[in-house]
């Protein structure tokens, strides 16, 4: 069919690498032509500069005005500003190094669908994902997108390859995987409990889940002990256990009280918005830990959603509608045009239509799975909190646009057959 003219160009491992390296190359000169002027927001990189300054790991908490010591993210991508800032070093150096990330995430997303459709369908994938611009936006951001986004390809690979060929090294690189991304961003806890129930369901046998439980239950318990560091600063910092950051609770908050929108930004204030955010003013005043607070919130956000059940329901109704199809803004601090919100909401209409349809198209029904169980995980983040663009960027679109060419490409074998 049309992608299969494609395969000439992945003939041989050397003309593979070589096609995939000069699409890389062409797509970064083109994005380093058009990169946008750097803004310097987000809290890896404002936690960053203190670090870098000396101040250490400090951080107003949210509805405050007082630095002081925080887990309220966790610290890897910290690091990494703070290593660029004192190797003098700013927003442009991290701005090119997650384009670079993006690439390499294409890469390993190119990895998966080599294995489950014919190469010139994989390729036509890279090359299309290579040119999706809202990823481009993602990843030049001063936020962990870019190095999440290679981080969530790598690990589908690795669980795709742990379902397949189970054995001690691939639980080892997934145990590996899964710590630096609790590192980056702790959401993927939630993503080990679909993932763990994906490979429990599609064991062989009796013997073949006892393994995939055992090998999963290392991958995990590798994990926890790479953060162990971390939790055991946050224990003598802050007398309390918390594993990597602490802002579960005010992400929580923002997604389920009287004023939440469904997005980060709050709606008008009502009478009891004012009160809790009255009560809130004096708990924190008398409770200055970032972690007593966190857990405060979270405790506010409970309370309103047994109080209005119906209300929650509906805003996470609400929420689940703007994961998977339009919203307001952008998100994430991203200035982008109307021509470009127009374009993305047509982009998003035809990678929704021809990517599930190329979803159901698959033949492997463990790999079918085991996407739907990555859509699960970004879906359940955004409906628990708020809808942001990042969670169905960076764990959606990237398998969508190759399993939209899937879908158009079975579309296209249909019409052949019928003619």
């Amino acid at each position: 069919m049309l992608f299969d003219k494609l395969n000439f160009l992945t003939e041989t491992k050397r003309k593979e690498q070589i096609t995939l390296l000069v699409i890389s190359f062409v797509v970064f000169i083109i994005q380093l032509a058009t990169l946008r002027p750097p803004v310097g927001i987000g809290e890896p990189y404002w936690i960053a500069r203190e670090l870098a300054a000396g101040h250490g790991f400090i951080y107003a908490y949210p509805f405050d005005l007082v630095y002081a010591p925080t887990c309220y993210i966790p610290p890897l991508y910290v690091w990494f500003h703070a290593a660029i800032i004192s190797l003098g070093g700013g927003l442009i150096i991290s701005q090119i190094i997650g384009l670079i990330f993006f690439h390499c995430a294409n890469y390993f997303f190119y990895r998966f669908f080599r294995r489950i459709t014919s190469p010139g369908i994989a390729l036509a994938g890279f090359v299309a994902l290579a040119f999706y611009i809202p990823l481009w936006l993602l990843s030049q951001k001063p936020d962990p997108d870019g190095l999440n986004l290679l981080f969530i390809a790598l690990t589908v690979l690795a669980l795709d390859e742990a379902n397949e060929r189970p054995g001690k090294k691939i639980w080892l690189i997934l145990g590996v995987l899964f710590g630096i991304q609790i590192y980056v961003r702790p959401d993927i806890l939630m993503g080990i409990v679909f993932f763990g129930l994906w490979l429990l369901f599609y064991a062989k046998n009796a013997i073949d889940r006892r393994k995939k439980l055992v090998g999963y239950f290392v991958a995990v318990a590798i994990a926890l002990l790479m953060v162990l560091p971390w939790t055991i600063r946050n224990y003598v910092q802050f007398d309390s256990f918390v594993l990597v950051s602490a802002n579960s609770g005010f992400n929580f908050y923002m997604g389920n009280n009287p004023q939440a929108t469904g997005e980060f930004q709050q709606g008008p204030a009502t009478a009891e918005s004012i009160a809790m955010d009255s009560a809130r003013a004096k708990y924190f005043l008398l409770n200055p830990s970032h972690v007593t607070r966190d857990s405060y919130l979270f405790a506010v956000a409970s309370d309103w959603i047994f109080a209005h059940p119906i209300e929650a329901s509906k805003l996470w109704i609400k929420k689940l509608y703007f994961h998977w199809w339009q919203r307001d803004l952008a998100g994430g601090s991203i200035a982008a045009s109307e021509w470009m919100i127009t374009g993305y909401k047509i982009a998003s209409l035809f990678l929704l239509i021809f990517g599930f349809y190329g979803l159901y198209s698959l033949k492997s029904r463990s790999r079918q799975a085991l996407l739907i169980s990555l859509f699960l995980y970004s879906t359940t983040i955004a409906v628990i909190f708020f809808t942001q663009s990042r969670h169905r960027a960076i764990k959606v679109d990237p398998y969508l646009v190759t399993l939209s060419i899937i879908g158009i490409d079975a579309v296209l074998k249909k019409l052949r057959i019928k003619n």
